[in-house]
């Protein structure tokens, strides 16, 4: 099973294009009706309730696998099932069957273009409550679900794109899976823009392959050390608060590497052991290292902006502000 997830500022225009396919099923629904305009009415009736969010439609997509010699196929009480597992795991639907305002609407279709079987979901991001579903680790959390439901079914489980999902699914589920670097073809066309890997993207894979096996804070710094990363801990006293990275010009934060890899993440759910007295020696050098590093770069950027060239009008402004091609960190 490969998930993709968009998130959009209205539903209608979706309902429209879901069901209005000649193979459209509705397989399930919490919802009245039929019809694209008969869902919308219900969904804006929700929408209203919390303003303040601007991107209030979830369309969900799970594709099974579909090669030349190899098929999958679901009955649509199976896809039911499918839709109702995956949205309690990514928080649409409550696992208490009692706790009925904790639920969003949503409505599954199953659609079999293209030659291969695959489920939409339309999903309202607002529950019935006002509360908005939490969306901080979506795909993390969804790489984890359809590798579960696709085991459970019997269907081909998809290989991971990191080891920190492949760790949660053998150690919460028994599922072992196989890790891939590249996300599968279908989603790379969908989330990625870049012909190359961004330095966030370099990033992220390192950070996956260092904590595979719940590392000492020491070792975690030293692999990614020796990718080419740099690691700059935030310290307060002998309290670790968290780490910022380098590579190539860039710097950022853990939390926006990947918010699964915030500090606390990797302690509570990857087991990332911080001890102050034996990992102090390597954090102090880590940092300096960091600090030379972040330096370094403030320097290139300086003799590139400050450096006899010739210059003309749109090198700068009338208020000395270099134009948008130059660097920044």
């Amino acid at each position: 099973m490969i998930p993709v997830i968009y998130k959009k500022p209205n539903f209608l225009d979706t309902l429209k294009y879901v069901l209005g396919k000649d193979d459209a099923a509705i397989v399930d629904t919490n919802m009245m009706g039929t019809k694209p305009d008969e869902f919308n009415q219900q969904f804006l009736t929700i929408k209203y309730t919390n303003k303040a969010v601007k991107r209030q439609c979830a369309h969900l997509i799970i594709s099974i696998a579909h090669r030349p010699n190899y098929h999958e196929h679901l009955s649509n009480s199976q896809y039911s099932y499918v839709a109702r597992e995956y949205l309690k795991d990514m928080g649409y639907l409550p696992k208490e069957e009692s706790s009925v305002a904790a639920t969003s609407q949503f409505v599954a279709v199953r659609h079999h273009d293209r030659n291969h079987e695959h489920l939409h979901i339309i999903a309202s991001r607002i529950r019935l409550d006002g509360s908005l579903v939490n969306d901080s680790y979506d795909y993390f959390n969804s790489q984890v679900s359809t590798r579960r439901i696709a085991a459970e079914l019997g269907l081909e489980v998809t290989p991971t794109t990191n080891e920190a999902v492949a760790s949660k699914l053998e150690q919460e589920y028994g599922i072992i899976t196989l890790t891939s670097p590249n996300r599968s073809k279908s989603i790379r066309a969908v989330n990625s823009q870049h012909k190359t890997p961004t330095s966030k993207e370099i990033i992220r894979q390192a950070i996956g392959e260092a904590i595979k096996d719940s590392p000492t804070v020491s070792t975690f710094i030293q692999r990614l050390e020796e990718n080419n990363i740099g690691v700059l801990p935030k310290m307060q006293g002998e309290e670790l608060l968290g780490f910022s990275y380098t590579h190539n010009n860039v710097k950022i934060a853990g939390y926006q590497v990947y918010k699964p890899y915030s500090w606390n993440k990797l302690r509570s759910e990857y087991g990332i052991m911080y001890d102050p007295d034996k990992d102090k020696e390597v954090i102090q050098q880590a940092k300096a290292k960091a600090i030379a590093r972040i330096n370094s770069i403030i320097l290139s950027n300086n003799d590139y902006l400050y450096s006899d060239k010739p210059t003309n009008s749109s090198t700068s402004d009338s208020n000395g502000d270099t134009d948008s091609n130059s660097k920044k960190t």
